[in-house]
């Protein structure tokens, strides 16, 4: 990890340090887009508490994407898709003699929420949201936490909340490159994400973003 954290700490710096444009470029930059776009990939860490008895990390790779459509001043109605797999780890389980190996966790949540983005007025811009979460979990092979929990399926729905703060950097007025860390929490069966079983986490994204009108 500590590899990704120093390239994600690499871009800020550069954003930073070379994102602020002349004076003479904002009048070109200054919009308010109708419509934004864009996905990318994340590492995403799952908060789940005894996730890590069955699979091999509790962080893994993440891909998504999202679409916002303006609907007053700089409030913006935001979809989000995103998703999660991870394979079982090495070994095998102590009570049942099965190979660990054959689990797999595949999760994808559907967000909707509210996204705050100022007027685009430099090359480098900042937003922030939140909103709720709906997730949909599949567990793949004899092993599974939520049979571990003497639940009666390997597969689960949920819910929640998000919340999400990010950065833009604009190679043309259009596209640009963005970089976001989002937080949701999430239960399943009537639990709230907040008792030891929340499936959402902490999620550091980065990935392309356009605005077409």
């Amino acid at each position: 990890m500590s590899r990704k954290i120093a390239l994600v700490s690499g871009i800020l710096l550069f954003l930073s340090l070379f994102g602020q444009p002349s004076y003479a470029q904002l009048d070109y930059l200054y919009s308010e887009p109708r419509l934004m776009t864009g996905g990318g990939v994340a590492m995403f860490r799952i908060s789940l508490d005894d996730f890590e008895s069955l699979y091999s990390n509790r962080w893994g790779e993440s891909y998504g994407g999202f679409i916002g459509v303006r609907f007053y001043s700089s409030y913006y109605l935001n979809l989000k898709y995103n998703t999660f797999q991870q394979s079982g780890k090495s070994g095998t389980d102590a009570q049942t003699g099965l190979d660990l190996s054959d689990a797999k966790w595949s999760e994808r949540w559907y967000a909707i929420g509210i996204r705050v983005h100022p007027p685009i007025t430099r090359t480098l811009n900042s937003y922030y949201g939140f909103g709720v979460v709906f997730y949909d979990v599949d567990e793949a092979g004899e092993l599974s936490i939520f049979k571990q929990r003497n639940t009666e399926k390997a597969d689960e729905f949920g819910n929640g909340f998000f919340l999400e703060v990010g950065i833009e950097y604009l190679f043309i007025k259009q596209l640009g490159l963005y970089f976001e860390m989002e937080i949701s929490s999430g239960g399943i069966r009537g639990r709230t994400g907040f008792e030891g079983f929340s499936i959402g986490g902490f999620r550091f994204a980065l990935g392309l973003v356009a605005f077409p009108f």
